[in-house]
């Protein structure tokens, strides 16, 4: 199965007619499309059947802001976003009415001692040792690391080692950065993606190590002040949240294999990724660090 990847996203910009949240041509939409925001609903209701907190609700865990992927500062502003728009047609596919945000904070939500949903979409990089405390859908998105610097900045490959490096509590780039690139001087570690980007722009660090996608939806933000001036790869990818154990998960699981496969993932990249990123991820070298 092909999942989406930052090469997809350029690729499928432009082969795609652009709808809000739009997907195949035979799928079917919802009656009452209001009650998914701004999301045009695919496929057929009642093709998967979940258990949730709340009857007719899909509630979903979220990490506010998150640019691209979930539109709005607080749950109740959010209406559009690649992972809003997917958790809304897994809730039509699932006969449910209505999609609930709870917004939760990063090392809360990624600790496991989050709780009262029924899956969690906050761009969460699938590992073994996150597998121990979750259950997980296949992969909707592969990611790679990003590294962020001020745009004149002369950290390469060869000198990130030895560079003061900003990394996201929790987060695969923090993960990376202890296990594999093992530098000189202890990283920063920041609680929110936000904070580490503020001390990036403030020269309290030389570079920031974190989602190619989060590195360029916050590098956009600061009107050229940052780049983006590498990326590590990574075979890894995004998935679905559930608690563990959760009774949701092969429904989950099935529902994103059907969005992959009927073109939905595709035109949920090309509508709220790529405008986001604000560049051509492919554009964004890779590094190889020795």
């Amino acid at each position: 199965m092909k999942k989406q990847s930052l090469a997809a996203v350029a690729l499928t910009i432009g082969a795609l007619a652009l709808t809000a949240c739009g997907g195949s041509a035979n799928s079917s939409s919802s009656s009452d499309a209001s009650a998914f925001g701004d999301c045009k609903v695919t496929g057929q209701p009642d093709s998967i059947k979940l258990k949730t907190q709340k009857p007719d609700v899909l509630t979903v865990a979220v990490v506010l802001p998150n640019p691209g992927w979930s539109n709005g500062t607080s749950p109740d502003t959010v209406k559009s976003g690649f992972e809003y728009c997917m958790a809304a047609d897994i809730a039509h596919r699932a006969g449910l009415k209505s999609v609930q945000l709870k917004n939760f904070a990063w090392d809360q939500f990624i600790s496991g001692t989050a709780s009262g949903y029924d899956i969690g979409l906050a761009t969460v990089t699938i590992t073994d040792k996150r597998k121990e405390v979750f259950d997980f859908s296949q992969r909707y998105f592969s990611s790679n690391l990003g590294i962020a610097t001020k745009k004149d900045s002369k950290v390469t490959a060869d000198t990130l080692r030895d560079s003061k490096i900003a990394v996201l509590q929790g987060n695969v780039g923090a993960q990376w950065v202890a296990d594999v690139l093992k530098p000189t001087k202890s990283a920063a570690v920041f609680q929110s993606a936000a904070d580490i980007f503020t001390a990036l722009n403030a020269g309290q660090v030389d570079a920031v190590v974190t989602d190619t996608t989060i590195a360029l939806t916050s590098v956009k933000e600061t009107g050229g002040a940052l780049a983006v001036t590498g990326q590590i790869a990574l075979d890894q990818g995004y998935g679905v949240v559930l608690p563990r154990n959760s009774e949701n998960t092969s429904a989950v699981d099935k529902a994103v294999g059907d969005l992959d496969s009927d073109g939905t993932l595709k035109t949920l990249a090309a509508d709220y990724l790529q405008p986001t990123f604000g560049v051509d991820p492919n554009s964004v070298p890779f590094w190889v660090v020795k």
